[in-house]
C-alpha cells in the first residue's frame, strides 16, 4: 500500500473504528475496520490478532478474511478503496480519502473511475497539475467518461487555458448531453463573451435534463433578467436560496401569494444594501395587500428608510419581530407582485434625506465619486476600478470633486479629492451629502442606488457583463430615471469608458 506522510497508520484507523463502535456507529465502524484490515500484510494480521480482545475476535477474523478476498481481485480492491475514500471524504478526512484513492489506482491502474476519483481529490487539494494528469489518464482509459472530461476542463480553466477548457466541457456534453456542470460552465463562458442567446440555449439544455439544478436555474435567471424577460426570470431567481443566498426564516411561513389581507407579513432584506434600496420602492404597494407589514432592513439604512416611508413599520434585523404570520425575502417582490414590465419599475424619487449637509462652497459644480465597492463581493474584481485608473476623470478644471468612498479604499485618492469620510457614519449622512451635489459618478455599488433613489443625476460605471438589473446594450435604466450607464468593454476594459466620462463631464456640468 502507499506510504505518504498523510497516510493513516493501521493503529490510527483501528483506534478510530473502536471509537465509532463505542458510540454505536456500527456501520461506520465496520468500514473503518475494513480499511484497517486492507492496510495489513499477512504477518501484520497475525501480530494484530494476538492483541484483539476476545469479544471482537470472531468479527475481526471475518473482516480480515473479507479483506484478503478483496485484495485477491484487483477490481474489487479498487472498488473498495474508492468507496472507503468517498466515505472518508464525507466524514471530513480528506488525507485518508486521498490515500484510499491512491490505493485504488495502484490496485487497478486500468480503472478510469479510480483515476477520476484521485483527480478529484488532487483538485480539492489544489494540486492542479497532478489532478490534470489523473483526468487525462482517466479519459485515455475511458474516452466516454463525461465527468473526467468536465474535471479536465476545470484544470485547464485553473491554468488559464480557456480554449482547452471549452473543448473539454464540450466533449463532456457530447458524452453526456445535458451534463449539468459542464453545461453550466460552458454557459458561463458564453456569458463572459456577452453571448447571451448561446448561454441561454446551453442552460435550457441542461435544465431540460436537470430541471431543479440550482446553479443552472440561477444562471438562467441572470440571463433572462439581463434580456428583460422578467416573468420567467423571477421564477428562476428563486433558486438563489439553494446556492449562496442565505434563507433567514423557515420555508413553512414563506408567503407564496395566498390572500393575506388580515395577516402580519414580515419582509426582510437578504442581500446587499443596494438591493434593499432598489426594492424598497415596492413596499408601499405591498402594504395594501396585507393587514400589517414590517420591514427588517440593514442598520445603516434604517434612518433614511423610516424618514422616506413613514407609513411603514421599519426595523433593523436585531429588532425584527419573532411573531408574524408570513415572511418574504425582499427580492421575492419581483415574483410576488408580478413585476414583469419596465413600466412597473419606474418611480419618482422615493428616498428623502433626514438631515442636511453643508459642503464647501467655491461656486463650482460639485461631483461626488465612488470607485470601489465591497471588496468581499464575488464580482468586486470586475465592478471596482483602481484609483490610479479612475482618477483620470478628475483632471478637469473648475469642478469640486468630493470623496464619497468609504472603508479602507477611501484613502486611495490621497489628497486629490475633498475628503468626507469623517462625516459619513451611515446612509443618512451619505444621502444628505448627495443631496447637495450636482452629479454622482460611481461604480456599481450601493451609492449608485442611493443617488438614483434620491433623484440625483447619477453616472454608473458598470462591468461589460453587468449585474442583471442593468440589462444590456443601453445607457439608461428603468430603475432610476436620472441615472446614465457607462459600460466597460470586453476588449479595452475601463480605459475607453473613463475617457468617455471625462469627455462628457464638462458638457453635463455646463462648463463647455
Amino acid at each position: 500500500m502507499t506510504d505518504t506522510p498523510n497516510s493513516p497508520t493501521p493503529k490510527q484507523v483501528w483506534d478510530y473504528a473502536v471509537d465509532l463502535l463505542k458510540t454505536g456507529e456500527n456501520a461506520a465502524a465496520q468500514n473503518s475496520f475494513l480499511h484497517w484490515a486492507l492496510l495489513l500484510d499477512e504477518s501484520a494480521q497475525a501480530a494484530w490478532l494476538q492483541l484483539i480482545p476476545s469479544e471482537l475476535r470472531s468479527t475481526i477474523e471475518s473482516i480480515l478474511e473479507t479483506a484478503n478476498t478483496i485484495l485477491e481481485h484487483p477490481n474489487d480492491a479498487a472498488n473498495t478503496w474508492e468507496k472507503l475514500g468517498t466515505t472518508w471524504t464525507a466524514n471530513d478526512r480528506p488525507d485518508w480519502a486521498h490515500d484510499c484513492f491512491q490505493n485504488a489506482t495502484q490496485a487497478a491502474p486500468n480503472s478510469a473511475v479510480a483515476w477520476y476519483h484521485l483527480g478529484v481529490s488532487h483538485f480539492g487539494r489544489d494540486t492542479v497539475a497532478e489532478a490534470q494528469a489523473c483526468f487525462e489518464q482517466a479519459t485515455k482509459l475511458d474516452p466516454n467518461h463525461a465527468d473526467s472530461h468536465y474535471n479536465l476542463g476545470l484544470c485547464h480553466q485553473a491554468n488559464g487555458d480557456d480554449a482547452a477548457a471549452q473543448e473539454a466541457y464540450e466533449t463532456a456534453l457530447k458524452q453526456e448531453p445535458g451534463h449539468r456542470f459542464a453545461g453550466n460552465n460552458l454557459a458561463n463562458r458564453h456569458m463572459g463573451r456577452l453571448q447571451l442567446d448561446q448561454a441561454k440555449a446551453q442552460l435550457d439544455s441542461v435544465i431540460e435534463q436537470h430541471p431543479d439544478h440550482p446553479p443552472t436555474r440561477r444562471n438562467r435567471a441572470q440571463v433572462l433578467l439581463l434580456q428583460g424577460d422578467f416573468g420567467r426570470g423571477w421564477s428562476d431567481f428563486s433558486f438563489r436560496f439553494h446556492t449562496d443566498t442565505r434563507q433567514q426564516y423557515s420555508a413553512d411561513t414563506l408567503w407564496r401569494g395566498e390572500p393575506i389581507h388580515d395577516k402580519h407579513l414580515l419582509v426582510h432584506f437578504e442581500q446587499g444594501l443596494g438591493d434593499t434600496i432598489m426594492f424598497s420602492r415596492f413596499l408601499p404597494q405591498l402594504k395594501k395587500r396585507c393587514g400589517k407589514l414590517t420591514f427588517s432592513c440593514q442598520k445603516p439604512l434604517a434612518s433614511i428608510l423610516k424618514k422616506s416611508f413613514p407609513q411603514l413599520e421599519i426595523v433593523t434585523e436585531a429588532e425584527a419581530p419573532d411573531s408574524f404570520d408570513f415572511h418574504l425575502p425582499l427580492l421575492n417582490l419581483g415574483e410576488r407582485l408580478s413585476l414583469n414590465s419596465e413600466s412597473q419599475f419606474y418611480s419618482e424619487p422615493y428616498l428623502n434625506p433626514d438631515k442636511r449637509a453643508v459642503l464647501p462652497e467655491n461656486g463650482q459644480p460639485k461631483v461626488g465619486l465612488v470607485w470601489a465597492g465591497n471588496p468581499n463581493h464575488k464580482s468586486d474584481g470586475s465592478r471596482s476600478i483602481p484609483w490610479e485608473q479612475f482618477k483620470t476623470i478628475v483632471k478637469i478644471q473648475g469642478v469640486d470633486f468630493f470623496n464619497l468612498q468609504v472603508g479602507p479604499r477611501a484613502l486611495d485618492c490621497g489628497d486629490e479629492l475633498i475628503p468626507l469620510q469623517n462625516r459619513i457614519a451611515d446612509f443618512s449622512d451619505t444621502a444628505a451629502i448627495i443631496n447637495e451635489l450636482d452629479l454622482v459618478i460611481t461604480v456599481d455599488t450601493a451609492v449608485a442606488h442611493l443617488a438614483g433613489a434620491l433623484g440625483k443625476p447619477t453616472w454608473i460605471l458598470i462591468a461589460a457583463l453587468p449585474d442583471w438589473r442593468w440589462m444590456m446594450d443601453r445607457s439608461d435604466t428603468p430603475w432610476y430615471s436620472t441615472a446614465k450607464l457607462y459600460r466597460a468593454s470586453t476588449e479595452t476594459g475601463w480605459s475607453a469608458t473613463l475617457a468617455e466620462v471625462k469627455n462628457q463631464l464638462p458638457r453635463q456640468l455646463g462648463l463647455s
